[in-house]
């Protein structure tokens, strides 16, 4: 599944999907310049605190973190 996809698929704070347009083309731009999962984790985390004031669990940010890494490196081969 593309990047896009899975975030597009991702109601991580109970908004609705849609909810997240800017937050996850900045999701999106990070993604392209980190690959580390903690990183990216981080980077998910403190996007989503500066945008809602809150944040979905540490778990949620990094399984999503994974799942983006592991469809930008499929993308890669």
């Amino acid at each position: 599944m593309r990047s896009e996809d899975l975030l597009l698929a991702w109601d991580p704070l109970g908004y609705g999907l849609g909810s997240y347009g800017p937050e996850f083309d900045d999701i999106t731009v990070a993604l392209v310049q980190i690959d580390s999962e903690a990183e990216l984790n981080e980077t998910i985390r403190r996007i989503l605190t500066d945008s809602f004031g809150e944040c979905p669990s540490e778990d949620d940010t990094r399984a999503m973190a994974r799942q983006l890494l592991t469809s930008l490196e499929a993308c890669q081969l």
